[in-house]
């Protein structure tokens, strides 16, 4: 147990640890600023005394107070987490800010994070707001003690849980089924399970583990990541696939020699993409000196029967449950007829009650820009694979009549079929500002689950903490220049700039953020807003949204 759950956290955070190591140090920052709060206020003063801040960050702060609850529950990132969609008004802050009640219960929770004082911040958040806000409540606690992770949100926190409840990744918990108690439970199996001393990325892996683990195919094992330019959605769809293929290597077959670049296939949409490229196709082959026509299966094709061949050798066997639903044990009476070495690492799994489904290595096939291909040609029938998949769900293509043994995936009756196994999953990019989302045929759209990729300013946040700490307020000025740009009703959303745009600057690590900042507004962000406003008429726009970023 303790090996698989380290193989994940090696996966996940120890090998990607450059990644996350900007929260990691803003994490521990802030975390140290409550600790010397805490040892402050256990001697008899208040958070409404000057000097409790003095071996903080918050020591020049003309407000202390302020700025230290602010950061505590109401700015979008303090260090421990987002504030999600929890937003708090001035007035209201102030309301909760000049409440004696309410700022001794944060006396108490500071230097004691018990259950008791938990719940007492939140009920009398409660008391003045008439709403409650549990995210922010919940990242204050988390500021206050390491032993309660940064996974603040409830409904995802519970997600993890269970997912590691599932695969019996830690003990089974019987305790109480409030945030608080599991969580702690939950970060005290993986500080005993993980070889990691530091707490801070024991916590942060618990996290990653939510966005990356927690069945991120959900709904459908076809995805679309859409949103602006310079998002990160190619890279996001990559890592995404690489971190599964990596959790299911630690979980069943560490020793396979199977590796991530065989089950993986890349291909980028364009407006000549066919049918025949895709699926299959008469291609022209030179023999005996003479050119002919002959069938050629496609890239997605040749992947399904690569990721297929399971279900292939056991579509003849007389078994009464769905693929889906097949176990280890169900299959075993006919394991001398599974000649495939494919099949040596299922059979020598301990558990045979395990789903053969879930056994098997997942295989993607990753589209790039997908909405720059006449979709309805190019995937024909398989729009009915996409959602029936298996064996069950076989068609007969375009070019049924042509296939044989050396290009056709299974034979049924008398012709070969086609079907898209369980095991394989695509994952597809799209730029909103090429094609709207909502331009796509129904019929495909509703077999994806669309997910926006938005630019994270968080993110660049954190990078640039690690990158280049003195040009870090360009996260600030990329989020206020993407506030106007959606504001703006000639354009939206779709057309913010990505923080990719911001990710790895080439300029010279001594100039000030003032230049830098000029130097990627000439170089990548000014040329592209050009693009968006040609033949608009609206040329002004362009000072205006300059402004936002900060240049004057």
């Amino acid at each position: 147990m303790s090996s698989k759950l380290q193989n994940i956290y090696t996966y996940l955070v120890g090998n990607r640890k450059h990644e996350s190591v900007g929260w990691h140090s803003e994490y521990k920052e802030f975390s140290k600023d409550v600790k010397n709060i805490k040892t402050s206020l256990s001697g008899g003063k208040t958070l409404f005394d000057k000097d409790v801040y003095t071996n903080t960050t918050f020591k020049d702060d003309d407000n202390p107070k302020w700025e230290f609850l602010k950061k505590l529950f109401d700015n979008k990132s303090n260090g421990i987490s987002t504030n999600g969609q929890s937003i708090v008004s001035n007035v209201n802050f102030e309301k909760i800010e000049s409440d004696a009640e309410f700022i001794e219960i944060v006396n108490h929770l500071i230097q004691n994070p018990t259950y008791e004082n938990h719940n007492k911040l939140r009920d009398k958040w409660y008391d003045i707001l008439n709403q409650n806000n549990p995210v922010l409540t919940n990242r204050a606690t988390a500021a206050c003690t390491i032993k309660v992770s940064s996974t603040v949100d409830e409904g995802k926190f519970n997600q993890i849980f269970e997912w590691f409840q599932k695969k019996r990744l830690i003990d089974q918990y019987d305790g109480e089924k409030d945030w608080y108690h599991k969580n702690i439970f939950l970060f005290n199996q993986s500080s005993k399970l993980l070889d990691e001393d530091d707490p801070y990325w024991i916590s942060i892996f618990i996290w990653i583990a939510y966005e990356n683990i927690t069945n991120p195919f959900a709904l459908k094992k076809q995805v679309v990541k859409y949103g602006a330019p310079g998002t990160g959605k190619t890279y996001e769809a990559k890592k995404i696939a690489r971190l599964q293929f990596d959790i299911w290597k630690s979980m069943f077959a560490e020793e396979q020699e199977l590796s991530f670049e065989d089950v993986k296939e890349l291909v980028q949409f364009h407006p000549s993409y066919s049918y025949e490229d895709f699926m299959e196709g008469l291609r022209p082959n030179i023999k005996n000196g003479q050119t002919q026509l002959k069938l050629q299966n496609g890239v997605f094709k040749s992947f399904c029967i690569e990721a297929g061949r399971w279900e292939v050798d056991i579509a003849s066997f007389p078994l009464s449950k769905k693929f889906s639903e097949l176990t280890i044990a169900d299959i075993k009476p006919y394991k001398e007829k599974l000649v495939g070495d494919y099949w040596n690492y299922i059979f020598n799994q301990t558990e045979i009650n395990k789903k053969i489904v879930d056994i098997l290595p997942p295989y993607f096939i990753i589209i790039d820009e997908i909405n720059r291909a006449e979709l309805s040609r190019v995937f024909g029938e398989l729009m009915y694979c996409l959602e029936y998949r298996g064996v069950g769900g076989a068609i007969k293509t375009q070019y049924a009549q042509l296939n044989d043994d050396g290009t056709g995936m299974i034979k049924l009756g008398n012709s070969f079929q086609f079907f898209v196994p369980h095991n394989l999953y695509i994952l597809a990019t799209m730029n909103t500002i090429d094609r709207s989302v909502e331009s796509f045929d129904f019929a495909l759209r509703r077999r994806f689950k669309w997910e926006e990729v938005l630019p994270d300013t968080q993110l660049l946040h954190y990078h640039l903490q690690e990158f280049n700490p003195r040009w870090i307020k360009l996260s600030e000025n990329l989020e206020a220049l993407n506030t106007s740009i959606k504001d703006e009703a000639l354009l939206g959303k779709d057309y913010c700039i990505g923080h990719a745009y911001l990710w790895e600057l080439p300029y010279p690590k001594e100039l000030s953020v003032t230049e830098v900042k000029r130097n990627i507004w000439n170089d990548s962000i000014s040329p592209l807003i050009e693009e968006y406003l040609r033949g608009t008429g609206r040329d002004d726009l362009l000072k205006k949204f300059a402004n936002k970023f900060g240049i004057r």
